[in-house]
C-alpha cells in the first residue's frame, strides 16, 4: 500500500500528519505521495544470456517536520529478487535532494538463462519496499511511524520477439541515470573551467597587444633587445676557431686569421669572467667589421647580430685577481688558458716586424678550441645556477667555520 500525506507549502515545505477533512487547512496544503517510484528497462525483448540494464528510481519527501525512511536493503544489488533473472552488476548512485524531495536510483545489469520460455514474457517480479513515516511536532523528539509498504509493479520482458504484449509504447533507447548526469555535470565543469583560463589567456593577449600599440603610438617604447645567451656566444666564437683552424691548415697563418681568432677568444675570455659583451642588432646583409662576429639567432623570426669584446689580457688577469680575491676560483684555471691565448694573438695581430709565430699561435688555438668546449658547456644557465649556489654555500660554510 502506499501512504499519502499533507505537504504544507506556504513559504517552506513541511510533512503533516494524516488529518480529518474537516481539519485540514483550506489553501495552504496539498496532498503528496510519502513515496514514488520508476522502474525501466533498456530492453523489452532479449535472446536468452543476453545482458541488459534496469533502473529502479524513487522519491521520498523530507522536511523539517515529517520525513521518509525507506528501507533500502531489498534494492541493493546483492539482496534484490528479480527471479527468473540473474543480477550481474549493480550500483546505487548519488542521491539527489530538490526541494523537499529526496531522490535515489539503483541501476542493474540483468540476464535470463532458460530453455523453456521462447517467445513467452517473463515478468520482472514486483519489488516490495517497506518504509516509516517519521513526524516531529515542536521540538519534541522524532517518532517513526508503522511500517508501510510501497509495490513497485512487474515489469514484462520477451524472450526472442519483438515486444511484450503488454507493452504499448516504444522505448529503443537505454533509459539516463544519475551516473550518467553526475559525468556530465562533471565534463560541463571542466569545460567551463578550460574556457574560463582561455578566456583569461586570450584576455592577457589583448591587453599586452593594446598596451604595445598604445605605447608604439606614443612614441615612448624603444624597444631594447635582451642579452643573448651565454652558451649561444660561446658557441659563435668555438664556431669561428674551430673555421680559423681549418684555414691555417689548408693555408696557413695571416694576420688576417690571426685577427679573426683573437676576436673570438676576447669574447669567450669576457664570458668566462662575466664581463659585458658588446651586442647591436644588423642586417642580415651587413657585413662583420674587425674584431666582431655576426651570429644569427632565433627559430621563428631569425634575426642578425655583431658581438665584440674589448678585453686585452691584462684587463682579463684584474678580473681574475679580483676573482680569487672574493673567494670565486670556479673558471680562474680555465680563463688563465685564455688570457695567455689572447695576449699571443693580440702580440701576432699587432705585430710591426711582420712575423708570425705560427707553432705557437697554433697551440694556443688548439688549446683555446678545448677551453671554449668546456665553456659552453659551463656557461648554460642549470650549471651556471649551482655553481654559483655551490660557491655561496662554500662562502657561508666558511663563515659559519670561522
Amino acid at each position: 500500500m502506499n501512504r499519502r500525506l499533507l505537504l504544507l507549502i506556504p513559504l517552506a515545505c513541511t510533512l503533516g500528519a494524516p488529518q480529518p477533512a474537516s481539519a485540514q487547512p483550506e489553501g495552504d496544503t496539498t496532498q503528496v505521495d510519502a513515496m514514488r517510484c520508476w522502474r525501466r528497462v533498456s530492453r523489452n525483448a532479449v535472446h536468452v544470456g543476453e545482458r541488459f540494464t534496469m533502473t529502479v528510481t524513487c522519491s521520498v519527501v523530507e522536511t523539517d517536520n515529517a520525513r521518509t525512511l525507506p528501507d533500502q536493503a531489498a534494492l541493493e544489488p546483492e539482496t534484490i529478487d528479480v527471479a527468473p533473472f540473474e543480477v550481474l552488476d549493480g550500483e546505487h548512485y548519488e542521491d539527489i535532494r530538490t526541494g523537499p524531495y529526496r531522490f535515489f536510483q539503483y541501476h542493474y545489469t540483468l540476464r535470463v538463462i532458460s530453455e523453456s520460455n521462447f517467445g513467452e514474457d517473463i515478468e520482472i517480479p514486483a519489488l516490495d519496499i517497506t518504509y516509516r513515516i517519521e513526524r516531529r511536532v515542536g521540538n519534541n523528539p522524532a517518532l517513526p511511524g508503522r511500517e508501510l509498504t510501497y509495490i513497485l509493479p512487474a515489469e514484462p520482458v520477451r524472450v526472442l520477439s519483438l515486444v511484450p504484449d503488454a507493452v504499448v509504447d516504444i522505448r529503443d533507447l537505454a533509459p539516463a541515470t544519475f551516473g550518467d548526469a553526475q559525468a556530465r555535470v562533471f565534463q560541463s565543469n571542466a569545460l567551463t573551467l578550460l574556457a574560463a583560463l582561455l578566456g583569461v589567456v586570450a584576455l592577457g593577449v589583448v591587453a599586452l597587444g593594446a598596451a604595445r600599440v598604445v605605447r608604439e603610438r606614443r612614441g615612448g617604447g624603444r624597444r631594447v633587445d635582451k642579452p643573448l645567451p651565454p652558451p649561444l656566444v660561446v658557441h659563435r666564437a668555438l664556431g669561428e676557431l674551430t673555421r680559423v683552424q681549418q684555414a691555417t691548415t689548408e693555408r696557413g697563418w695571416s694576420v688576417e686569421t690571426a685577427g679573426r681568432a683573437l676576436a673570438a677568444l676576447r669574447v669567450a675570455g669576457s664570458v668566462a669572467v662575466s664581463a659585458p659583451v658588446a651586442q647591436a642588432p644588423v642586417d642580415a646583409t651587413t657585413p662583420a667589421r674587425d674584431g666582431q662576429l655576426r651570429l644569427r639567432h632565433g627559430l621563428v623570426r631569425p634575426k642578425t647580430a655583431v658581438v665584440s669584446s674589448g678585453l686585452t689580457a691584462a684587463a682579463l688577469t684584474q678580473r681574475l685577481r679580483d676573482a680569487r680575491a672574493g673567494g670565486n676560483g670556479a673558471n680562474t684555471a680555465l680563463a688563465d688558458d685564455l688570457g695567455r691565448a689572447i695576449s699571443v694573438f693580440t702580440t701576432a695581430r699587432y705585430s710591426r716586424n711582420g712575423s708570425l709565430p705560427t707553432d705557437e699561435l697554433t697551440r694556443e688555438l688548439d688549446a683555446g678550441i678545448a677551453q671554449l668546449t668546456r665553456l659552453r658547456w659551463r656557461s648554460a644557465a642549470p650549471v651556471r645556477y649551482a655553481t654559483e649556489l655551490k660557491t655561496t654555500i662554500g662562502d657561508w660554510w666558511r663563515q659559519w667555520t670561522r
